[in-house]
């Protein structure tokens, strides 16, 4: 019996769903702590990439976000969903890229990997309209 190969966008696509469920999760958490609001800015953290770590950082964020005061906590849960979202949105704009690559292949989907992506942009922009 012959066995049919698997696509290598295939498993991109079981990763990215995994990683979708575990986006879920997280944001589930971010909500049930009430860190949805933990970083005042976006995509980052007080003006960081990370929730600020030191005194001069900290010093920052409370120069430029003195009604927001620091609390690390809620900043990491946010912050931690934001990376995780940030990288599923990766996972799928890279197959969305590579069924444009493969379009008019047999058997190439095109309208899901599009769909996924417009999904993914309105939700960030969704999260950074609700933080600013």
């Amino acid at each position: 019996m012959i066995q049919a190969r698997r696509k290598p966008a295939f498993y991109v696509a079981v990763l990215a769903t995994a990683l979708a469920f575990v986006v879920i999760l997280l944001g589930a958490y971010t909500r049930l702590t009430h860190a949805g609001l933990g970083c005042p800015d976006w995509p980052g953290c007080y003006g960081f990439v990370h929730v600020p770590l030191n005194e001069a950082q900290l010093a920052h964020a409370e120069m430029h976000f003195p009604d927001s005061p620091v609390e690390a906590q809620k900043g990491w849960n946010e912050m931690i969903h934001r990376y995780f979202a940030g990288s599923l949105g990766l996972l799928i704009l890279g197959l969305a890229v590579h069924a444009l690559v493969r379009r008019g292949r047999d058997g190439q989907p095109m309208r899901l990997p599009l769909l996924l992506l417009a999904v993914v942009i309105a939700q960030a922009a969704f999260g950074m309209w609700t933080v600013t």
